[in-house]
């Protein structure tokens, strides 16, 4: 079968994107009542949940490389979502959204310093451009009052920290099931947010005076940001060409962004939607198939 015209991997990728467009806003609102050890026990725990229940529902044996999971546990959900947090306690989801769409760029410098893949001159041109517009789009975060550097600097950590994940599953989770690697992954994503929410002597004794809507958002981040996306994602990166998925990324700050704005978590300053609109530009350029 020709991997790019796989409709059902293609649809995968698609939903994939939207689903982690989606948790970005649901992960913004729930930081408001949560703190950032707590809602990432909560998110990256549900999605682990999720994933344990469909394979008890399958009731068949679970086979994964402890060493690839380990790895990419720890890279995503792991520390990206760690640092995610930490954006969204100090910033916006426009912001988070813009900085965090620098994962390719990452990717391909990252892929360029460690395992040698050539970057052309059009890739080189729209990483350029690309960290331009992110500048633009944060040109402003000191007088904005919602938005300060740490959260910057902890979304653009999180950039990074997806990009090695980017890398190593590339390198190194081709032979392992889909859903078992997921599994593998979630496990270790919960047990090192286990350990962060312990050696921060964090708890829930503020349980009761927490309203539905923050519980339920951070049932939703969980499910939309771990669950979901890591199957599909991975399901669908068996059927359909890197290149599509580079592509797919876009879609990521466009829903976020909209969906963030109908929960009523802000739209994108003028400036903002400049740079935005840079970024998400160079991003298309950059992946595109030539």
């Amino acid at each position: 079968m020709n991997n790019a015209l796989s409709k059902r991997g293609l649809l995968a990728l698609i939903a994939s994107m939207v689903s982690w467009g989606l948790a970005n806003p649901f992960a913004d609102l729930a930081i408001d009542a949560f703190s950032v050890p707590q809602l990432l026990l909560l998110e990256i725990g549900f999605g682990f949940a999720a994933v344990a229940i469909y394979l008890m529902i399958r009731a068949r044996r679970i086979r994964f490389s402890w060493k690839i999971a380990l790895a990419l546990g720890l890279l995503e959900p792991g520390f990206t979502y760690l640092f995610g947090n930490i954006g969204y306690a100090n910033g916006t989801v426009s912001t988070g959204l813009i900085v965090m769409s620098t994962e390719v760029f990452f990717v391909a410098i990252i892929g360029a310093l460690f395992l040698k893949e050539k970057i052309s001159l059009r890739i080189a041109a729209s990483i350029v451009v690309g960290f331009f517009g992110v500048i633009i789009a944060t040109s402003q975060v000191s007088s904005s009052g919602v938005d300060n550097w740490l959260g910057v600097s902890a979304f653009t950590a999180a950039a990074i920290a997806s990009s090695l994940y980017v890398i190593v599953a590339r390198i190194y989770a081709k032979d392992n099931k889909v859903v078992d690697l997921v599994f593998g992954q979630l496990l270790v994503g919960t047990i090192f947010a286990v350990l962060i929410f312990i050696s921060t002597n964090s708890n829930f004794n503020n349980a009761s005076e927490i309203e539905s809507e923050y519980w339920i958002a951070a049932v939703l981040s969980g499910l939309f940001g771990a669950a979901i996306p890591f199957l599909l994602f991975n399901y669908a990166s068996t059927l359909v060409p890197t290149r599509y998925s580079a592509l797919a990324l876009n879609a990521i700050p466009i829903v976020g962004i909209g969906f963030g704005a109908m929960l009523g978590r802000g739209i994108p300053s003028p400036i903002q939607a400049i740079g935005g609109l840079i970024v998400v530009l160079s991003l298309y350029v950059g992946t595109r198939e030539k």
